[in-house]
């Protein structure tokens, strides 16, 4: 895409005629999520889950994915006006308005950023006390204060009662990072305190969908510094996939790919700067003060989700080779020293005291997350598959792909198991983690050296593919994490990447298997349906695009950023 799109413009249709044509685009598309905002309300907290229309809804997206990649087409193909980037920009909002207005759909992590801003504004740490602490507290017979205020609040007011109820791992204290939990505290102190649970997550909603809409002019901004034709921007503003996890299911990660975004755009212009071109003490000084600021905007944005540190190595190498080490001394600092003061909330402190059972270790959720959690994963997958004994495993358990010997796996994992003092059935995860991490680095650092002698737009595609290959190598591909990659889609080269955002919505098909099969066998599988998708459907999701990619690759998987 960054590559090609700087082809000759020869014979390209009518700027009216692509106007018209785009507009029909998003006629249509608003038609399609209009259907998916009313079929969202059989999605309600409380629904039957076998009754609630999956596929109905999977299928309406596919449609609108296929809208949305003749928008890119046309987009890219015509010439750019002041016209059709309006038509973009307005119908990406309208999207968007629309979707507002809707159910979470297969989501409840909303309700988690509601309680989290609810006893952030009571005064109380939202990495202190677990909901199932707060849920079982009496208030009675309590002496802990903050948690007895927390008890009050429930108590006193049923929709927060009812959201207490809803969030997902009660037994667990937020993994959120203070930047996020700001803004819900900021997303509750503009709510009416009489609100019903609906309107809380309304207004939310609402307050994430302004950092998407705020990306976006980040990102038309990034593409005119890059000299990239603006109707590129289409790619994030009709984005199906932010449709649904921002606009319908309300993920933060909006908050942290609009600070990475601008932090991204920061150093981008300062990638432009000349520190020895002037004389100029002052244009000296300014240019140094909008690089430290751009290094605190990437620090929170770490601060918001941990994500965006990843990117640390290529701003530090593009800025070092740009601009020299004088200029890189105080923004390092100032990131090292923002970033400790944000996470410093998260990091477990002394005991407090008397009852061990109501202060929970800040860092819990965090930790138990990335120690266990894994989802949707393929690569990742394969190889821990490749890790796990299977001598105590069905085969129902066990992955077809599954090709070290037994006797390999269970030395692995018991010598793992025995050099860090860990649970056996802890080590293949930790293993697997280790070598994905090792990869990824190795990965980044390379990528970050190669990059940073180049030009603007090679500098956004090299973050673009740190952040995907970052994806790609994690246990956990929720579908919403992809969109930490797409405000810098446009500078990807090759269009298999256009066709990630729509392969990871069969995610949502996972439920739908486990809610029909729960324990019946698919297709004369071994699998029942969560192991079905596992095992089954993930390969169909992932490993044709894995072929493509190759494929279409001119420079090994396109590990390195154009010339």
């Amino acid at each position: 895409m960054a590559n090609e799109s700087t082809q000759a413009v020869e014979n390209k249709p009518n700027a009216d005629t692509n106007v018209g044509l785009l507009a029909v685009l998003a006629g249509l598309s608003i038609c399609v999520y209009g259907i998916i905002a009313g079929l969202s309300w059989r999605f309600d907290f409380g629904s039957m889950t076998t009754d609630r229309p999956i596929i109905a809804v999977l299928c309406l997206f596919a449609v609108a994915f296929a809208f949305y990649l003749g928008a890119i087409r046309i987009a890219w193909r015509a010439r750019q006006s002041v016209r059709m980037l309006r038509l973009v920009i307005g119908s990406a909002i309208v999207f968007r308005l629309v979707m507002l207005f809707s159910l979470p759909i297969q989501e409840v992590d909303i309700y988690r950023y509601l309680w989290d801003g609810v006893v952030s504004t009571a005064g109380v740490s939202p990495f202190r006390y677990s909901p199932g602490q707060v849920s079982f507290a009496d208030l009675a017979s309590n002496e802990d204060e903050d948690l007895s205020r927390l008890a009050k609040l429930r108590d006193d007011d049923p929709a927060l009662a009812e959201i207490l109820n809803r969030v997902h791992f009660p037994e667990l204290p937020t993994i959120y990072p203070p930047t996020s939990q700001a803004v819900f505290a900021a997303a509750n102190l503009t709510t009416p305190s009489s609100s019903s649970v609906l309107t809380r997550v309304f207004i939310m909603k609402a307050w994430l969908i302004g950092f998407d809409i705020a990306t976006l002019f980040v990102v038309i901004g990034l593409l005119r510094r890059c000299a990239k034709p603006v109707g590129l921007c289409v790619i994030y503003a009709w984005c199906p996939l932010l449709m649904k996890e921002v606009a319908n299911s309300g993920h933060l990660d909006a908050i942290p790919v609009f600070l990475t975004t601008l932090a991204v755009y920061m150093v981008v212009r300062s990638l432009g700067f000349q520190p020895g071109s002037s004389n100029n003490r002052r244009t000296q000084a300014g240019s140094l003060g909008y690089v430290v600021l751009a290094s605190i905007v990437l620090a929170l944005a770490v601060g918001a989700k941990l994500y965006p540190i990843i990117l640390a190595p290529l701003v530090f190498f593009s800025l070092v080779k740009k601009l020299g080490w004088r200029f890189i001394v105080a923004p390092t600092i100032a990131f090292f020293l923002v970033t400790t003061v944000l996470l410093s909330a998260m990091v477990p402190g002394e005991s407090s005291g008397s009852d061990q059972q109501q202060v929970h270790d800040p860092s819990l959720g965090v930790v138990t997350f990335l120690r266990r959690w894994e989802m949707n994963d393929f690569l990742f997958l394969i190889i821990i598959e490749n890790i796990k004994p299977t001598a105590e495993r069905g085969p129902h358990e066990t992955a077809w792909f599954t090709v070290v010997p037994e006797s390999v796996r269970e030395t692995m994992v018991d010598s793992v198991a025995a050099r860090f003092d860990i649970d056996p059935s802890e080590a293949p995860f930790m293993l697997a983690r280790a070598m994905t991490a090792a990869i990824f680095f190795v990965f980044a650092i390379t990528l970050a050296w190669r990059t940073a002698s180049k030009d603007t737009a090679s500098f956004c595609e090299a973050a673009f593919l740190t952040i995907a290959w970052f994806w790609l190598l994690c246990p956990t591909l929720n579908p919403w994490y992809w969109t930490w990659a797409l405000p810098l889609l446009p500078f990807a080269r090759g269009r298999a990447w256009l066709a990630v955002s729509g392969l990871v919505l069969i995610y949502y098909l996972r439920f739908w298997l486990d809610y029909h099969f729960p324990a019946t066998a698919v297709l004369g599988t071994p699998y029942t349906g969560a192991a079905f998708y596992d095992f089954i459907v993930t390969w169909i999701e992932f490993a044709p695009w894995f072929v493509v990619l190759m494929w279409r690759s001119q420079r090994s998987l396109g590990f390195q950023p154009g010339s």
